[in-house]
């Protein structure tokens, strides 16, 4: 079962420079590095309260990342989510008919790993880990959100449903957003509350923001929600007089809004 989620991988052509931003834009530092040589890829963590950033550098264009990297862009590459027991996880998964990559688990950067075929997950590379590498922070920033960019919000949240576990998040349902073309179902990891939400968005029409990036990009991930008490902690928040959205193109092609958390919690 799934726990939380651990980290957001995100592929990036320098990793020097990511790392400058994203601690310019978010306040994150680099908590953690690693060449990973069977992956081709040198890997940094910058952890949020409850979330890291893994950001990965191909050290070959013809690897994973190197060919996400030439096909798409800098991005969100994957989802991690920590899980307790990753032989009993993938044993499940398999009994379920989940297409997984590799079938057993491997060493990876953050503990045991595994990942789950895009087909499997409505077109989100989905990772799951037992994790043994640990990266504590005070940093405020705790994720609200993973909004994905899907052609049938209710398809996509159904297979995430029938596939991990996952179950709606209270009393969410379909919901329309008339600013961003778009409707939304949001799911949750059960007995969870409101941690690890993914909002599955579907465009309403031909235009807006959910359906250009389809357009574009293809099915995805579209963006990250952070929460935090004070948003003006945050230097992009700081620095724009209180604008709490960091477009892709100021952040190695990542959409971030920023939100306040609600009194009480998240």
């Amino acid at each position: 079962m799934f726990v939380t989620i651990d980290h957001i991988g995100i592929a990036v052509n320098d990793l020097e420079a990511a790392i400058a931003r994203f601690n310019e834009v978010l306040g994150v530092s680099e908590a953690a590095r690693e060449n990973v040589e069977d992956q081709q890829l040198i890997a940094a963590l910058l952890p949020t309260a409850d979330v890291r950033f893994e950001l990965l550098q191909p050290t070959d264009p013809e690897s994973i990342v190197g060919r996400f990297l030439e096909r798409r862009g800098e991005g969100v590459h994957h989802i991690c989510f920590e899980v307790s027991d990753i032989e009993a996880e993938i044993q499940d998964l398999t009994a379920r008919e989940v297409q997984l990559i590799q079938g057993a688990p491997r060493r990876g950067f953050v503990g045991q790993v595994e990942f789950v075929h895009p087909r499997a997950a409505a077109g989100v590379l989905t990772e799951i880990a037992q994790i043994e590498l640990r990266t504590p922070t005070d940093i405020d920033l705790q994720m609200g959100r993973v909004t994905v960019a899907t052609k049938s919000a209710g398809a996509s949240a159904d297979v995430w449903k029938r596939n991990f576990g996952m179950v709606d998040s209270g009393d969410t349902g379909f919901s329309s957003s008339p600013a961003n073309s778009a409707r939304h179902r949001e799911l949750c990891i059960r007995d969870s509350g409101e941690r690890a939400v993914m909002r599955f968005a579907e465009p309403l029409g031909s235009q807006g923001p959910i359906h250009d990036f389809i357009e574009n990009r293809g099915e995805g991930v579209y963006s990250l929600t952070l929460i935090t008490s004070n948003p003006e902690s945050v230097p992009f928040v700081k620095a724009n007089r209180g604008s709490t959205v960091v477009p892709p193109e100021q952040l190695m092609g990542v959409r971030v809004g920023i939100e306040r958390a609600r009194s009480g919690g998240r």
